[in-house]
Order: structure tokens, then sequence, then C-alpha cells
């Protein structure tokens, strides 16, 4: 009895470290963080806490008008865009509580999801036609601002952008 008892403690003991360790982990180890680079981003720019930036689809964090709105206004700026390449470029960036953007880092990947380099200068054009659009909408939690990461996709076909989600 008194070994069942040492046994099950012992397992109760462990299972607990282990899921301690594991809580610490995934709370100091974010892959979706974008930590502030003097490099690349514009120190004016400024979220209201540093600890807890969310995703936007867990708080309602949008653009006024949605999707269809950010692809129309893009696609105006952008239609003369040219690329030698296909492919997708993903921007991610974050929407403060003050609905401000800033912090872009950007990944481009081929057609086969092997990542590549696409001219910079359409990139560039790319970003400065996102930081142009001012309808962003910061997501709220018990009426509370919150700063949370955003994620445009472009689908670059033909030399275009074809898509943007």
């Amino acid at each position: 009895m008194k070994n069942k008892l040492n046994i099950l403690l012992l397992s109760s003991f462990l299972l607990a470290s282990i899921l301690v360790f594991w809580i610490y982990y995934q709370t100091t180890h974010r892959i979706v963080d974008i930590e502030f680079d003097q490099n690349l981003d514009n120190s004016e720019f400024l979220v209201c806490n540093e600890d807890r930036i969310s995703q936007y689809y867990s708080i309602g964090t949008n653009y006024k008008g949605g999707k269809k709105a950010i692809n129309k206004e893009l696609n105006e700026l952008l239609k003369n865009t040219n690329f030698n390449e296909t492919g997708i470029i993903t921007f991610r960036f974050i929407v403060n509580c003050k609905n401000q953007i800033g912090r872009f880092r950007v990944k481009t990947v081929n057609t086969n999801l092997k990542e590549n380099h696409l001219k910079s200068e359409s990139i560039k054009l790319i970003q400065e036609s996102i930081k142009s659009l001012h309808g962003w909408e910061a997501g709220k939690w018990k009426d509370e601002s919150l700063d949370s990461y955003y994620v445009l996709n472009f689908k670059i076909q033909n030399d275009r952008i074809s898509d943007i989600f």
C-alpha cells in the first residue's frame, strides 16, 4: 500500500513538473513575436503592452470594410507593379491599440514554398502601400483596445499580384 502511494505521489510530481516547464516554455518562446529592431523599425511606433500582443483573429482586429476593402485599395495602388517571379509574399506587422501599424516583417516563397528573394523595390512598394492604409481598427477585449499581429499575403502570378489574402 505504501509503495503504491509513493508511486502515485512521484507520478503526480513528475506530471506537475512537466506541465510547469511546458507552460513556462510556451509563454517565453512564442514564435509569433515581433521584437523591436532598431535597424528595421520606426522608433516612433509604440505598442501599448509589449507583453500582450494578440493574434488579430482572436480579438477582432480588422480593417474598415474588411479584406475586400484592403484588396480594393491595394490593387489600385499596386496595379502597375511588376515581378520577375511567381510566389507568395507574406507581410507580418503589428496593429497597435491606437489603430497604427508598424514592425513589418517580410517572407517570400516560390510556388514550391521554398524561400526566395523577390525584387526588393517591389517589396518596399507593397510595404509602403500597406502603410498608407488608414482604416485599421484595433481589436478589443472587454472594451479595451489591444495590440495585435496582422498578416497579409500577396500571391504573385504572371509577374503581377493575382490575389491578396
